[in-house]
């Protein structure tokens, strides 16, 4: 007979429904409870997805002994004390990137997973779960575009809701909270490790806290000789835009998201494959959710059940997360320097 967990969310935001949206209907999920510091969202959540409970402190349901996992859905201030009581209550969790707002304290996050094995721990890179980057790099990693590879990457958003982003860039710059991902795909679509790192940034909106920013851009070289930028920014007048292209001597590899196509969205993600010398276009259509935090959970369960491990691995995400720290510092000392 199949185990059900017994599943508590901390974080009734975005990501948290995120999460609930794909799991809490899985035949091996009971949804305990709920959490948030806003009773009214918790209440929400409850009525929405039916948990069992709904909680505004957090430490209700990582100690009640019906909860087997626990979801954070947190800003990353929060979560190195949220996975330390945790650890202390035997639970397992997946919890958001960035894993810390500071390198310090992320070592101090990676370190107590490493001495507890015992609970396991899937950080929140969604993109190592998404079935089209795993083609994509399935695809670079046996040489359909061969190497070195050209990284470029933008993810900018025109803010429609100012204040939670203001919010979020209280905790991480947009190098930080969404480089991690990025960072992360560079290592793992080449296998290859990040040896140097360039950035810099701006504050564009005047609000924007003077320990942040809210543009940035970094440059990355690979030992393998792959190179790349990342380019994120978050601002009532920039347009949204969004571009993953891999470059490499015998073609290139174009994402396009489902939301992003002009026509044919039915048929899911475009990946657009180009051929050289050939001079070829290949179009692969595939089926994949954009946030699949149902693939994810379903990892963390493995790794409960199988001992397989965490993908990425806590290694992976620290270094993606080391990287960010140091392009995020450097943009803010050139920042302090103008000032």
């Amino acid at each position: 007979m199949r185990k059900t967990y017994g599943v508590a969310l901390i974080g009734c935001g975005h990501m948290g429904e995120a999460h609930l949206s794909q799991i809490y209907y899985k035949e091996n999920v009971r949804l305990e409870y709920v959490c948030d510091l806003d009773e009214a969202k918790a209440l929400s959540f409850q009525k929405r997805y039916g948990a069992g409970r709904f909680c505004t402190d957090s430490r209700d349901c990582i100690s009640s002994p019906r909860v087997d996992i626990v979801i954070i859905a947190t800003y990353p201030s929060t979560h190195l004390e949220l996975v330390r009581q945790c650890i202390l209550h035997q639970k397992h969790v997946i919890c958001e990137k960035p894993i810390a707002p500071d390198l310090e304290e992320g070592r101090r996050f990676v370190r107590l997973v490493r001495e507890h094995p015992e609970c396991k721990v899937l950080v929140g890179h969604i993109l190592r779960h998404n079935a089209t980057y795993q083609k994509v790099a399935d695809m670079i990693r046996s040489g359909a575009i061969g190497r070195p590879i050209v990284f470029r990457m933008v993810q900018n958003h025109h803010t429609m809701d100012w204040e939670k982003y203001l919010a979020i860039l209280k905790e991480a710059s947009p190098l930080l909270d969404c480089g991690v991902h990025y960072v992360d795909v560079a290592q793992w679509f080449t296998g290859a490790r990040v040896q140097r790192v360039s950035a810099s940034g701006s504050r564009t909106e005047e609000d924007v806290p003077k320990d942040s920013f809210n543009y940035g851009f970094m440059t990355l070289e690979l030992d393998d000789g792959s190179v790349g930028y990342y380019e994120a920014g978050w601002s009532n007048t920039f347009s949204s835009d969004n571009l993953k292209e891999f470059v490499g001597p015998g073609g290139s590899i174009r994402i396009i998201y489902r939301k992003d196509r002009q026509t044919h969205q039915e048929e899911g993600d475009l990946i657009e494959y180009y051929k050289y010398p050939e001079k070829e276009y290949e179009m692969i259509n595939l089926q994949s959710d954009r946030k699949p935090t149902g693939a994810q959970f379903d990892h963390l369960i493995r790794m409960i059940e199988e001992g397989c491990e965490a993908n990425p691995t806590i290694e992976e995400v620290f270094e993606s997360f080391e990287v960010c720290c140091n392009a995020q510092k450097q943009v803010l000392d050139k920042l302090m320097l103008r000032e």
